[in-house]
C-alpha cells in the first residue's frame, strides 16, 4: 500500500493529488451546468477567465526582455522624449562657460489593439466545461503573446529591410559576422545592454562556437537562463504557430538588438465581454488590449539571416 502512496504520475503528481483534480474539476462542471443559463454567473466567469488570462500573459511574455516596454493607464498616453544639445567646457578658474541650447523631440506612441474572439456551441462548452475553459485560457495566452511578439518581429524587419546597411544573411549563423552586430549594436546603444533574440533553431547554433560553453558555463549555472555570450543574454522564443501550423516568428532569423531601440507600450489591462446569441446556441467571448510600437532608433538592430533554414 505504501509503495502505490509513492508512486505519482508524469507530472509528479500522487494519486492523492489527483483525486483532489478530478474532484475540482467534477464540481467545477456541474456548477457550469447548473448555472449556464444565468447571464451574471457567465459574466463572473468571463471577468474571472479575463484576469487569468491577463495574469498567464504578463507572466510568459518575453517582449520586456527585447525592447523597452511600459504599462499605463488604459487612458494613459507614451511619450518618447529625446534632449540633445547641452555642452560641458573645461575652462580657466574664472572663466566664462559658454552657452548651449536645447534640442527636444517628443513623439507619441502609435495607439493600436490586440484582441481574440471564441464563438463555441453552447452545449459542446459545457459539456467539458472545466477543461474547455482550461484549454480557451492557456490557447488566448500563447496566441496573444505570439502576436505580440510577430508584430516585434514584423516592425523591426521594416526597419532593417533585406540589403539594407543594418541586415545580412549567409548559411548558418557565422560567428565574426555575429561578433561585428553585438559589437555596433552595443556602440550604438546609449544603455549598452544588447541581447540575441530568437527562435532555437538559431540561437541553438551559437553554443557550437569556440570557446562558448567554456565561456558561460558559470554564468548559465548561477543565472539558469540559456546563456550569455559576448555579455548579451540569448533570449530563446518559442514556436508559437497559428491555426494553420504557420509560425508566428521565422526560423530562420536572428536579432541583436538594444532594448531602446524603440519602445512597446501596453494601455489598460485586458476588457472583455460575453454573450449568447440571442436566436441561436453559441456562446461568444472576445477580449482585447492596446498595445503600441515604434522603433525611433534602427542602428541598435541587427537582423542576421540563415540562408540554410526555412522561415
Amino acid at each position: 500500500m505504501s509503495a502505490i502512496k509513492n508512486m505519482v504520475d508524469s507530472f509528479g503528481r500522487s494519486p492523492e493529488e489527483n483525486r483532489k483534480r478530478l474532484d475540482i474539476l467534477k464540481r467545477a462542471n456541474e456548477e457550469a451546468a447548473a448555472n449556464w443559463e444565468n447571464p451574471k454567473w457567465r459574466q463572473d466567469f468571463a471577468a474571472d477567465l479575463t484576469e487569468s488570462i491577463l495574469l498567464g500573459f504578463d507572466y510568459e511574455t518575453l517582449v520586456d526582455r527585447v525592447i523597452d516596454t511600459e504599462r499605463v493607464e488604459f487612458d494613459g498616453r507614451i511619450i518618447i522624449r529625446e534632449t540633445t544639445g547641452l555642452k560641458a567646457f573645461y575652462m580657466a578658474r574664472g572663466g566664462y562657460i559658454e552657452a548651449s541650447q536645447l534640442t527636444s523631440s517628443a513623439t507619441e506612441l502609435p495607439r493600436d489593439m490586440i484582441g481574440i474572439h471564441v464563438s463555441e456551441f453552447e452545449d459542446k462548452f459545457v459539456t467539458n466545461f472545466a477543461q474547455n475553459a482550461l484549454d480557451l485560457r492557456n490557447l488566448a495566452i500563447q496566441r496573444m503573446d505570439a502576436e505580440v511578439n510577430r508584430r516585434v518581429y514584423t516592425v523591426l524587419a521594416e526597419a532593417t529591410p533585406d540589403g539594407g546597411d543594418y541586415y545580412s544573411e549567409a548559411a548558418g549563423v557565422d560567428q565574426t559576422v555575429l561578433n561585428e552586430a553585438i559589437r555596433d549594436v552595443r556602440d550604438a546603444t546609449r544603455t549598452g545592454s544588447v541581447a540575441i533574440v530568437g527562435r532555437a533553431t538559431v540561437v541553438d547554433q551559437i553554443m557550437d562556437f569556440e570557446g562558448f560553453s567554456n565561456e558561460t558555463q558559470e554564468e548559465i549555472r548561477q543565472k539558469g537562463v540559456l546563456g550569455i555570450y559576448r555579455g548579451a543574454p540569448i533570449v530563446s522564443l518559442k514556436n508559437y504557430q497559428d491555426e494553420e501550423g504557420d509560425p508566428f516568428v521565422p526560423a530562420n532569423e536572428l536579432l541583436v538588438i538594444a532594448k531602446d531601440v524603440g519602445k512597446f507600450g501596453f494601455y489598460g489591462g485586458l476588457k472583455s465581454k460575453e454573450y449568447v446569441e440571442p436566436d441561436n446556441w453559441y456562446w461568444h467571448y472576445l477580449a482585447r488590449r492596446d498595445t503600441g510600437i515604434l522603433v525611433h532608433h534602427p542602428e541598435r538592430v541587427r537582423r542576421l539571416v540563415d540562408t540554410s533554414i526555412d522561415a
